[in-house]
């Protein structure tokens, strides 16, 4: 498989309220509901995004504590240099999304953050994003080190996720 780079966002449903220690942040506080995470990787789209759906994994990223607890989730992929993943985190706002945590994920920019709240319209607009793709967990179950593939976002309009992708 080739090293594919590109930004992703990253959609992950918390079933229940949590808390979790991210580094220097401390310890956290997530409601249940939707978040999404905006990253990107130069080396390996599809390995990077596995990693996150993983659940057995060392805790490197603030987000890997966060995705470790996560009940769903789903992968928005967008392949090449562009968008950055934070043109990625101004668009989540431009859509609604609430800035979730100040500095999560966002260490090595000027961003607040890369981790934002989503509610039901903020969702659907986030879905709405043109992208090139929509990446899954694997089906094989329990986390293992099966890479997701990039699968077409949508088949009535290139880059758009089709309706009820997320259940």
């Amino acid at each position: 498989m080739s090293a594919t780079p590109g930004s992703y966002i990253l959609l992950l449903r918390l079933g229940d309220d949590a808390e979790a220690e991210v580094g220097s942040l401390g310890r956290l506080r997530f409601s249940s509901g939707w978040y999404a995470y905006t990253g990107s990787a130069r080396n390996g789209l599809e390995a990077r995004v596995g990693r996150h759906f993983s659940k057995a994994k060392a805790m490197r990223w603030h987000i890997d504590r966060l995705s470790a607890l996560s009940a769903e989730s789903l992968a928005l992929a967008f392949l090449g240099e562009s968008p950055t993943e934070c043109s990625l985190a101004a668009r989540l706002i431009d859509a609604g999304a609430e800035p979730a945590h100040k500095g999560f994920g966002s260490s090595d920019c000027r961003c607040g953050t890369h981790l934002f709240r989503l509610d039901g319209g903020a969702l659907r607009k986030a879905l709405g994003l043109p992208c090139d793709g929509v990446m899954r967990p694997p089906s094989c179950g329990g986390g293992g080190a099966a890479r997701p593939s990039i699968a077409a976002a949508g088949k009535a309009e290139k880059g758009r996720p089709r309706n009820g992708e997320i259940g």
